[in-house]
C-alpha cells in the first residue's frame, strides 16, 4: 500500500522517525519538547546510559533517581546538538506541511542550523549552546501561535547576552573584532 503524504497523523509521523517514540514526536508537534531533550532524537545516542536517569538494582530491590546531565555534558560538540536538533527540524516539516505551512518552512530551518555552525565557529561551545537554549524556548513559544519564521532570524538580543562576552580566542590571544561579530548576526540571511 501506497503512503500518504504528507502523513496527516502522529502515527504516519512515527512511521517515517521509527527510532523516535511517539510520545516524544507529540511533545514536539505540539511545541512542548525542551530545547535540553532534543537528544532523544539522535539515533546515534539512544541506548546510551548517559541518558537513563533511573537506575534500578535488582540484588537490592531498589529504584533511585540520580541527576539528569547537564547541558554541555548532554551537547559537548556541535554535531551533538545539530545531528538531533535536524531530526527535529525534519519532524516539524513534515507536520508543518501537512498542516499547510508555508512550503518556505525547512528554509528557516536551514538557516538556522547554518547559523548555528557559524556562531559555533567563533564563539565558544558553552556560550553558543546556551544562546540555542534560550533561542530555542523562544522560538517554541512562536510556534504554538503559529509562526515558524523565528528560526530564521538572528536574536540579537541573545546574542550579545550569551555570545558577545565569550568570543574565541585566536592564535597569538588576539580575538575576534567587533566588525566580525556584527557580520556573525548578519551571516544567516544570504
Amino acid at each position: 500500500m501506497a503512503s500518504i503524504y504528507p502523513p496527516q497523523d502522529l502515527q504516519s509521523i512515527a512511521a517515517l522517525f521509527p527510532h523516535v517514540d511517539i510520545d516524544v514526536i507529540s511533545s514536539i508537534v505540539r511545541h512542548e519538547l525542551p530545547g535540553v531533550e532534543i537528544y532523544k532524537l539522535d539515533s546515534r545516542r539512544i541506548l546510551e546510559s548517559t541518558w537513563n536517569i533511573v537506575e534500578v538494582s535488582v540484588e537490592d530491590s531498589t529504584v533511585s533517581l540520580r541527576a539528569a546531565p547537564f547541558a554541555i555534558e548532554t551537547y559537548p560538540t556541535l554535531d551533538s546538538l545539530l545531528v538531533p536538533l535536524n531530526a527535529y527540524f525534519s519532524i516539524l516539516c513534515v507536520e508543518g506541511l501537512s498542516k499547510g505551512q508555508s512550503a518556505l518552512l525547512p528554509c528557516h530551518f536551514f538557516r538556522y542550523s547554518s547559523h548555528l555552525v557559524k556562531i559555533a565557529a567563533q564563539y565558544e561551545w558553552k556560550a553558543v549552546l546556551s544562546y540555542h537554549l534560550a533561542s530555542f524556548t523562544r522560538r517554541c513559544k512562536e510556534m504554538r501561535k503559529g509562526d515558524y519564521a523565528g528560526w530564521g532570524r538572528v536574536d540579537m538580543d541573545l546574542m550579545e547576552e550569551f555570545l558577545v562576552p565569550n568570543q574565541k580566542k585566536r592564535p597569538y590571544g588576539t580575538v575576534f573584532s567587533a566588525s566580525s561579530a556584527c557580520q556573525s548576526w548578519e551571516l544567516i540571511y544570504p
